[in-house]
């Protein structure tokens, strides 16, 4: 029903495959994970949590503002090792 994987490399923490099922939004799940993953990376000594949304994704941009996050002026690169179908 909810999903989140949160990393430390050393240097800053990283929140990847957050997602919680439409039908189970709106209930707290999604504040429970995030809560319990920065107070995780917290207890290591993480300063900042980085996470990447597609910026067509409003939904979820309004999520983490509401959840005190704020955008950082970044570029984010990638590269396609294996093209989408």
């Amino acid at each position: 029903m909810a999903s989140a994987m949160f990393g430390y490399d050393g240097h800053r923490g990283w929140l990847y495959y957050f997602a919680v099922l439409p039908e189970f939004q709106g209930q707290g799940h999604a504040r429970a994970m995030l809560d319990y993953g920065e107070t995780a990376l917290m207890k290591l000594g993480c300063p900042k949590i980085n996470f990447q949304v597609r910026a067509d994704n409003n939904k979820a941009i309004a999520y983490y503002q509401a959840a005190g996050y704020t955008e950082d002026q970044v570029l984010s690169f990638g590269k396609r090792l294996i093209q989408d179908n």
